[in-house]
């Protein structure tokens, strides 16, 4: 029994992913590369719906450029 409804919420993490605006294209590509990554690795959905929607999409809002183009300089500021 899931009490937290994690299916449901890493379900709708994907789906915000998808349709954000203010994230561009390429981004989106490689956070939902890494959600396969994940899923693969066998990580739970509850820590995979954590990093897409707590952690990589308010990185990619905050570093207002392509990850590919993000120096460890630009990331470490995070």
């Amino acid at each position: 029994m899931d009490i937290h409804n994690y299916k449901r919420r890493f379900e709708r993490a994907v789906e915000r992913i998808k349709e954000a605006v203010d994230i561009p294209e390429e981004n989106k590509e490689i956070i939902l590369k890494f959600k396969n990554h994940c899923l693969s690795d066998g990580i739970g959905i509850a820590k995979i719906d954590r990093y897409l929607g707590e952690d990589l999409a308010k990185y990619s809002r905050m570093l207002k450029k392509l990850f590919p183009s993000a120096s460890k300089k630009d990331l470490r500021v995070f």
